[in-house]
């Protein structure tokens, strides 16, 4: 965003829109798209998405103002929205029981390979060719996606899922509502979000959606505790790094290179372990190793939080980011496994939009609540309680993970 705004006419205040529009269009189609994969096929609907998103990176490169780089972000989350749900779900339909721990660990180590290389190699491209050429790049491997999928993907059955228009009405109207809400802090958005979910809850229940959003997987304990799991990872990962930084470069005065240097570790060591935890997840009970990692982010963090209140050498962050990263990697597969075991083929792809739906709110809260905190009073204060707050989020995924049922 530093370098995309200098360059293209704005209104300060306008820039925002670049990150929240793109994260609005992903989080509230969703529980809607996911069920699209299955009524249609997912195969198709993953196809479609795909193409919208490449789509969606040129427009963006060809971008000559702010809002029309707004535009082609918007369009790039709604393609999003579309092919994620099916990506989940169909790791769910293809692979065997026994296998699905490897296979969502691949998925997420692939996840983490992005993340750890992607800004670099987003940055060097930037520094060569300015921010058009970042759009280009991702553009040119979206295509290379597009063309391996079409190759590899295969064709799974569809199921006679009905298309309820009302319930696809509240759930834009209701999720965009919420998320907007919660980024902005408007009280009276989050109220109607929140009336606006609990009709379509209320549809769902009654039977008035025809089967649209399957609230009824919701009675399924596992589903019920995984994706309250998930919404607390959500939660941790997108807002335990933001109190950090702040102290190592505010309060340390650490340089934004080292701060980034010493918080690594955590991607590293999740990025190693992952494979050997989806292993696991096959081999034993997931719900061991989720509460083990629950409980061994629970305790990095409760370190973390002694290490900010008396103001520790920096170096310690280091070390609890990498005990935070053996956490990670071995919960994420394994809740995963875990919430999807129960799920029936035909509900696979609205459950996925389900799952990561409440991901993606966690994440969005997560970050509110973390930045409330921070801007509340003096920062050398505020930065110690911000650390308790994903704390509290991984004590609740702890207890979650410890009532999930197993068949092994």
């Amino acid at each position: 965003m530093p370098v995309i705004t200098p360059r293209l006419p704005y209104e300060v205040g306008d820039a925002v829109w670049l990150t929240s529009v793109y994260l609005l269009c992903t989080v509230v189609p969703m529980p809607v798209t996911g069920r699209l994969g299955d009524k249609y096929g997912q195969r198709p609907v993953f196809l479609t998405g795909l193409s919208i998103y490449v789509a969606a990176l040129a427009i963006a490169a060809g971008s000559s103002h702010l809002w029309g780089l707004v535009l082609a972000r918007a369009i790039q989350g709604v393609g999003s929205a579309i092919f994620l749900p099916q990506a989940f779900g169909m790791i769910n339909r293809v692979f065997p029981q026994h296998k699905r721990g490897r296979a969502f660990a691949a998925w997420g180590v692939i996840g983490s390979i992005a993340s750890l290389t992607g800004p670099v190699v987003g940055g060097a491209i930037i520094d060569a060719g300015g921010w058009r050429a970042g759009f280009i790049a991702q553009a040119v491997l979206g295509v290379v996606a597009l063309c391996a999928a079409f190759a590899w993907v295969p064709r799974l059955p569809s199921s006679p899922a009905q298309i309820d228009l009302a319930s696809v009405a509240l759930s834009f109207a209701g999720l965009g509502s919420l998320i907007y809400g919660i980024q902005y802090g408007n009280v009276v958005a989050i109220v109607l979000g929140l009336c606006g979910v609990a009709l379509i809850i209320w549809r769902g229940v009654s039977g008035r959606d025809h089967g649209f959003l399957p609230v009824g997987l919701f009675r399924d304990s596992n589903f019920a505790l995984g994706t309250l799991g998930v919404a607390a990872l959500g939660f941790t990962a997108a807002s335990m790094f933001i109190p950090m930084m702040y102290w190592l470069q505010t309060v340390m005065e650490v340089s934004s290179a080292r701060a980034g240097l010493l918080t690594a570790p955590m991607s590293i060591v999740a990025l190693v372990l992952t494979p050997v935890a989806g292993v696991l997840s096959d081999k034993m009970r997931p719900k061991v190793l989720c509460v083990f990692g629950f409980g061994t982010m629970s305790i990095a963090l409760l370190a973390t939080y002694a290490v900010v209140r008396t103001g520790a050498n920096p170096l310690w962050v280091a070390l609890l980011a990498a005990v935070f990263g053996v956490g990670s990697a071995f919960t994420w597969a394994p809740n995963a496994t875990t919430t999807m075991r129960s799920v029936p083929e035909e509900d696979s792809g609205a459950a996925s939009g389900l799952y990561n739906t409440l991901r993606q709110v966690g994440s969005v809260l997560g970050v509110a609540l973390v930045g409330a905190v921070l801007v509340s009073g003096d920062i050398a204060v505020s930065v110690r309680w911000a650390v308790l707050i994903p704390l509290a989020a991984m004590l609740i995924g702890a207890v979650s993970s410890f009532f999930l049922k197993s068949d092994r």
